[in-house]
């Protein structure tokens, strides 16, 4: 069924990735979570911790795939499930991390301006979303309110390729909702917000 076929693929994958860092003998896991008084450094203790995270899901994988050729499924299904799991505590702190660098980029933002760097496009259109309505909001309780905004979604030189995914998909939310926006630069938009009295 399509869930296997899937589920093949992935281990496939992963079995080639990690096969491709030459290390044929696997080294125990340890994890330390830092404690709270060790805020020091806190963004490299995250990072190392889910560098470790990925090596010990990569490790899952790959004895998934070693046990599913030797014929003992359940093994298999075992070892994928549990790389699955750390697959999903890996997004959501890949995910909460960026989030709390959008946070941190914006804090000190003037109120018409929001800088979408750090998050993926799915998460930031609906930022953006949420900033427009709530500008618009502004704008339609007081006369001195915003009349325009500016979106900053960066150039795209950390994309891969070199090539934004960001900025093509606010231009296409933007059109997609009729607003009328000028391009500031080539990373960032100044929106006109809608005045819908």
């Amino acid at each position: 069924n399509a869930v296997d076929y899937y589920e093949k693929k992935m281990l496939d994958e992963a079995v080639k990735a990690s096969l491709s860092t030459n290390n044929n003998k696997v080294k125990p896991l340890i994890v330390v979570k830092p404690s709270k008084e060790q805020h020091k450094n806190e963004e490299e203790d995250e990072d190392a911790g889910l560098d470790q995270f990925i090596e010990q899901r990569d490790r899952l994988y790959r004895q998934a795939m070693e046990t599913r050729g030797n014929n003992m499924q359940g093994a298999a299904s075992y070892y994928a499930a549990q790389a699955r799991e750390l697959n999903s505590h890996i997004k959501a702190s890949q995910k909460q991390s960026q989030m709390d660098l959008f946070l941190q980029a914006n804090k000190d933002n003037p109120t018409t301006k929001l800088d979408l760097h750090y998050l993926h496009t799915a998460d930031a259109i609906k930022q953006l979303q949420q900033f427009i309505s709530q500008r618009e909001s502004m704008a339609r309780t007081s006369s001195s309110g915003p009349k325009s905004v500016e979106v900053v979604t960066g150039k795209g030189t950390r994309s891969e390729n070199g090539k934004s995914r960001l900025r093509p998909a606010v231009q296409n939310w933007l059109e997609q909702k009729n607003y009328s926006y000028t391009e500031v630069n080539c990373g960032c938009f100044r929106v006109v917000l809608k005045n819908d009295k």
